[in-house]
């Protein structure tokens, strides 16, 4: 009975929050409350939801001061430098968005830790996709899939739980691993290119023109490419960021219009540049593609993204803006290296990482009080949201875990697998952990279901190793799952729905999944 019900429980909470009937907290702490009370536990409720606070509380604080420390870096300049440098790979083509959007994704997500990567990646890519009007939910997606490869890393979660959980050196399970994560990120690659070139005919021919090239036809279009105040000026875009970083430019496509630091109106400059883009569709100007509404949706199931506020997007990486500290440049990034050092080490726990962090960066950069509240401010809103979707999931995994729902589920599904399938094991842990990494924790995975299945491998000459292998292949889908805080981050971040994000990713992280545990029985790995 607690098998079934368990696997209805979650069932009904990701049928509610993707026909978007409830948002997801109120599903987190409604659905799972319910069922508590249909097992004949409500009375143990209170406890189980304490527990599960308990064991999301040093999350919850990481990712409170980690979006602190990072929208500092970000308000004071930080990141300016990797968004220009993106901008000119990028040349507002959509394809080499994509693709760009997954290569930054997978540098950062070297660190371990899918939040920070989550922060970094969209605070330098979202403004381009909502400047080009493409679909943001192809970002997440993207995002998303390609952190989840490289979260197998050995000091990434799921590889040191799997090695501590079986008695294994990470290094083992790793390693000969790597072929076949590196096909795992060659198919993210694919998949952004096709999203890429999906978006590109979705949009038409996007390009980032100077002056002079705008018939008198076209001025209705929306624009927002850089113009150069003097003759031979290299060619500069200012782009979006984080909210709450300063207001811009460019609320409607072809409003003309602009508000906030150093914009004026439709002449207005701010420090001899001026933001235009021209959207055409076969050599005419299209009118489409708003440079700061929601994103549109990818021809073929990609829902639109929320769309954001008339001014939401006007946060833009201004070079005059007043939170900027270009003399501590160097001290900024020598403090997130050495962050992103001590993190990696695990020298010390990383909420308490990036408290100091977050007190540090913001002590040094802002001397006032005042400007020190108004930066705490500015990121309050994502604070806000991503620790009470946290504290949300810790209902929904402490009844899963404190009913004893989560422990049947495992030996039911375990016990299901006929004797047959011994001598594969592998392959068996490799396609449970697809679902099962989606529809439950890490911890819950690795410390409740793989020694079941490593246990069953034995008896048939399956080795650990093998079991701790194949235990990898659905990190990508994982990474997907409600039960991961830093998802929240991401779509937070991103003003995406979360249903949304599940209902575009699933498929594209399922088939990346696939990839990898194919590659892994094609090289012999498994």
């Amino acid at each position: 009975m607690l098998t079934i019900l368990g696997f209805v429980m979650i069932a009904v909470f990701l049928v509610l929050i993707m026909t978007k009937k409830m948002s997801p907290i109120a599903a987190l702490v409604l659905v799972p409350a319910l069922f508590c009370v249909l097992v004949g536990q409500g009375a143990d409720l209170g406890g189980y939801v304490l527990d599960g606070i308990g064991d999301l509380a040093p999350t919850a604080a990481m990712l409170m001061f980690a979006i602190i420390y990072f929208g500092v870096m970000i308000d004071v300049g930080l990141f300016d430098p990797i968004v220009r440098g993106i901008l000119r790979f990028c040349k507002a083509d959509p394809l080499r968005i994509v693709v760009g959007t997954a290569v930054l994704a997978a540098i950062v997500s070297l660190d371990g830790d899918g939040s920070t990567t989550f922060m970094i990646t969209v605070s330098a890519m979202l403004p381009l996709y909502r400047r080009l009007g493409m679909s943001v939910v192809v970002m997440t997606g993207v995002a998303a899939t390609a952190n989840g490869v490289m979260n197998t890393l050995p000091w990434g979660g799921p590889t040191a739980r799997a090695a501590t959980a079986l008695h294994l050196d990470a290094g083992d399970i790793f390693v000969p691993m790597v072929p076949a994560l590196a096909v795992g990120m060659v198919c993210v690659l694919a998949l952004a290119h096709v999203l890429g070139v999906r978006e590109r005919r979705r949009l038409g021919s996007l390009s980032l023109d100077g002056p002079g090239k705008h018939g008198p036809g076209e001025r209705g279009a929306a624009h927002a490419t850089a113009r150069p105040e003097a003759a031979g000026e290299p060619e500069t875009a200012l782009v979006g960021a984080s909210a709450g970083t300063s207001a811009g430019a460019g609320a409607a496509a072809g409003s003309g219009s602009g508000g906030g630091h150093g914009h004026g109106g439709g002449g207005g400059r701010s420090r001899g540049v001026r933001a235009r883009l021209s959207l055409r569709k076969g050599g005419a100007p299209t009118g489409g593609g708003p440079a700061a509404g929601g994103s549109a949706a990818v021809g073929g199931g990609a829902g639109d993204a929320a769309p954001e506020p008339a001014g939401a997007e006007s946060a833009v990486l201004d070079p005059g803006r007043a939170c900027l500290r270009p003399r501590l440049y160097w001290f900024n990034a020598a403090l997130t290296v050495a962050l992103l050092a001590l993190l990696i080490a695990q020298l010390m726990p990383i909420p308490v990482l990036f408290l100091l962090g977050a007190a540090l960066a913001l002590t040094v950069n802002f001397r006032e009080m005042a400007d020190q509240k108004a930066r705490i401010a500015a990121h309050a809103e994502n604070v806000l949201n991503v620790s009470g979707m946290v504290f949300a999931a810790a209902v929904f995994t402490g009844v899963l875990t404190g009913t004893g729902m989560v422990d049947e589920m495992a030996r039911s599904v375990v016990g299901a697998v006929p004797d047959a399938l011994g001598p594969h094991m592998a392959l068996v842990t490799g396609v449970l952990s697809i679902p099962f990494t989606y529809l439950m924790s890490n911890d819950g995975f690795y410390f409740g279901i793989v020694p079941i299945l490593s246990e069953a491998g034995a008896a048939h000459g399956v080795s650990s190793l093998e079991i701790a292998r194949a235990s990898l292949v659905g990190q990508p889908l994982h990474m997907s799952s409600p039960l991961v805080p830093a998802v929240y981050v991401l779509v937070g971040m991103a003003k995406v729905e979360f249903g949304e994000h599940t209902r575009f990713t699933i498929k594209w992280a399922a088939l990346t999944s696939l990839s990898v545990l194919a590659a892994g029985l094609l090289f012999g790995i498994l």
